[in-house]
């Protein structure tokens, strides 16, 4: 058995239990919603079944009630801290125009029309704050982060989706403790306080737009400055959808979205300028706490996101350990880092973020060493100089490449669940774009800290916007490859959870060389492979949807492999839509205008077996009068006013849809999807 592996760290260290537990109960709390008042009668129970009973009496036969008890105890405060940490929707009231004060929480974020922020509102009916999504018309003026502000804009519930394949942006805030939204014109507010509140979000923006400010001084291209910003100071206001479309589709996002590889940069940084303290015990511990210091002036800069406050725990702890001239497990340090966030906010378990950055550590923790075994070691001693320098290199690019694919174990499932595609090349990309990102780091580094003296800041910004340009290159030409990116992977929640199973058993047997785990891992395997072929059976089969998109009309009928849409104008471009003819992989679209379905023969259409006719105005009931008609569904557009009796003698539909009917919370869906299933897609 390997030295440091995770069964080795999961049975001597009891944080791996605890999580686990943990975890359970937060994700069966979220499903179930059982109330904290169970968590802590379960909490009481247990800690009363410890000291009272006597397990260890009963002997070896019983003693998993032991640990059934332990994981019990921990499951039952992950409900406790799930309903602890929940917050609350404000009452009916608090929806209104009335005069309301507020707090801006977080520093503004520019979108096309508005600039995106955070406040905390009074509500009187609980006596506490709510936080609100805000909206601000652009202006030359606008409050800041910290400010105090009074407004009477209309605060309105944030919707729950209303079409198939639609984001549930509801559910994502809910879990932030946002329950609502509000746009506040320029005219509809008033400064009353300048930064009324400074918390460590307050010093965290002034100092990022300090930062910003010097970068934005030099002359940077516009795409070079974004990418920059983003890359050292987690700023991705600036980055345009096609600079993140192009690093999406080459498997580079990554080094856009601050994490674990930029505060581990920053830690090499601040070893290597701080390695002079290493040689007396006080030197040791200054050094610590400067570091930790500066890598919590880091995750405060760039909003303690949750994957650099992870890393950032993580290596507070390595730090602190190595101070105490102690071995810390890595396995035991994540955990620890994630149940303390976990505690902080247990909704960070749902959050994308997190998950793929706990994943990719601890798949690189698990799987490097599985290369490290068949990868030959250089030996030093007998080779020259010059071979130990090119071996050396070379071992660095495969220790890169080593990680960059156990890191790929880790969160490419996950990736393609929630993003939807797959970069081909991404072992190509991690060999170019990561030394890249580290030297831009370093240089991006020395232009703040240069940037008064003017011979070096411009030695350093032609070095910095020369990696720059040649970031943005490479990325550019690994996107357009030939077959770089696998996009429209279309993965049920259930099938992920399938192959993720798969890939852990298979991982376990690599380690162990245990032919169960195998077994069971190619059982996993081919349940997967079922669950693809019921998902493409769903794929094929016909339906129809009348979309809920307000004021506009949009009817959509998919047969085979050809899709009708039916709509006021025929440009008509619907997000949701767009998506689900991708799921469906439609090749063959026929844009219909609802003022041309002026015929009866070109108002019916048929859908897996079952009739449907389009009714745009009541002139087309003439033709039916004589002869009427049984139909499956009748689908009334706006233009279209009659009795409801009228449509029931003549037709005796199933079910009667109407398009623009303001009581109709969801699309209409008939055929391969019910009204739910389509959430599991």
């Amino acid at each position: 058995m390997p030295k440091g592996t995770f069964a080795e760290n999961f049975s001597g260290f009891p944080i791996f239990r605890i999580l686990t537990g943990t975890i359970l109960g937060i994700i069966s709390e979220d499903f179930f919603q059982c109330g904290i008042l169970v968590g802590l009668l379960g909490i009481v129970f247990f800690l009363l079944f410890f000291r009272f009973f006597p397990v260890k009496k009963l002997g070896r036969k019983f003693v998993f009630i032991h640990g059934f008890s332990f994981y019990a105890l921990w499951f039952f405060f992950g409900i406790f801290i799930y309903n602890f940490q929940k917050c609350e929707a404000p009452n009916n009231n608090f929806y209104d125009n009335q005069l309301k004060i507020a707090v801006v929480e977080t520093p503004l974020e520019e979108k096309a029309k508005t600039f995106k922020t955070l406040i905390s509102v009074y509500d009187s009916s609980l006596h506490k704050n709510s936080n609100v999504l805000a909206y601000f018309e652009k202006q030359d003026s606008l409050p800041e982060c910290g400010d105090l502000i009074a407004f009477a804009s209309l605060i309105s519930p944030i919707k729950n989706p209303q079409n198939p394949f639609e984001f549930d942006f509801a559910k994502y805030m809910q879990r932030q403790g946002v329950f609502c939204s509000v746009y506040i014109k320029k005219n509809e507010y008033k400064i009353l306080e300048k930064a009324s509140k400074k918390s460590f979000t307050f010093y965290g923006a002034k100092m990022r737009e300090k930062l910003l400010s010097i970068y934005r001084s030099c002359e940077f291209s516009e795409q070079s400055l974004a990418v920059l910003e983003a890359l050292t100071l987690g700023y991705k206001s600036d980055l345009d959808e096609e600079t993140i479309s192009k690093f999406q589709k080459s498997g580079s996002m990554h080094i856009l979205a601050v994490s674990g590889l930029h505060t581990g940069i920053i830690v090499l940084i601040l070893d290597f300028l701080l390695k002079f303290l290493d040689y007396s015990q006080r030197g040791r511990i200054l050094k610590f706490c400067l570091t930790i210091v500066l890598l919590w002036l880091f995750a405060m800069i760039t909003g303690f996101t949750p994957s650099v406050s992870r890393s950032a725990l993580m290596f507070s702890f390595f730090a602190f350990s190595k101070v105490l001239s102690r071995h810390s497990s890595s396995y035991a340090t994540l955990a620890f880092s994630c149940f303390v966030l976990l505690v902080i906010n247990p909704f960070l378990i749902f959050n994308v973020g997190f998950l793929l950055s706990y994943s990719a550590v601890l798949s690189i923790l698990a799987v490097v060493p599985l290369f490290d075994r068949f990868l030959l070691k250089v030996n030093f001693v007998t080779d020259s100089v010059l071979v130990c320098v090119s071996k050396n290199i070379a071992n660095y690019f495969i220790q890169l490449l080593c990680v960059s694919i156990s890191a790929q174990v880790g969160t490419g499932i996950l990736s393609m669940l929630v993003f939807r595609i797959f970069p081909v090349y991404f072992m190509l990309t991690n060999l170019i774009v990561i030394p890249l990102a580290f030297l831009i780091m370093i240089f991006g580094v020395a232009l703040l800290v240069f940037n008064p003296l003017t011979f070096l800041s411009d030695f350093v910004f032609k070095g910095l916007n020369f990696l720059l340009n040649l970031l943005i290159n490479s990325v550019s030409w690994i996107e357009n490859l030939p077959g770089g990116c696998i996009e429209n992977i279309f993965m049920t929640k259930f099938s992920a959870f399938l192959a993720y199973c798969s890939v852990v058993v298979f991982v376990i047997y690599l380690i162990y060389k245990k032919i169960r785990a195998l077994k069971f891992s190619l059982f996993v395997f081919i349940l997967f492979l079922i669950s693809c072929i019921i998902y493409k059976s769903v794929v094929s089969s016909d339906n129809l949807v009348v979309w809920n998109c307000g004021l506009k009309e949009c009817i959509s009928i998919f047969n085979s492999d050809s899709c009708v849409v039916i709509s006021k104008t025929k440009d008509f471009s619907f997000r949701p839509l767009e998506t689900m003819k991708k799921f469906k992989k439609t090749s063959v679209t026929s844009f219909l205008s609802i003022d041309s379905l002026s015929r009866p023969k070109d108002c019916v259409f048929f859908v897996d077996d079952k009739t449907i006719l389009v009714l745009n105005s009541s002139e087309m009931l003439d033709y039916f009068v004589e002869t009427p008609i049984h139909f499956d569904y009748l689908v009334l557009t706006s233009g279209f006013s009659s009795d409801l009796e009228e449509l029931e003698r003549l037709f005796s539909p199933k079910q009667i849809i109407k398009t623009n009917d303001k009581n109709r919370e969801k699309a209409f869906l008939f055929g391969f999807l019910s009204e739910n299933l389509w959430k599991f897609f």
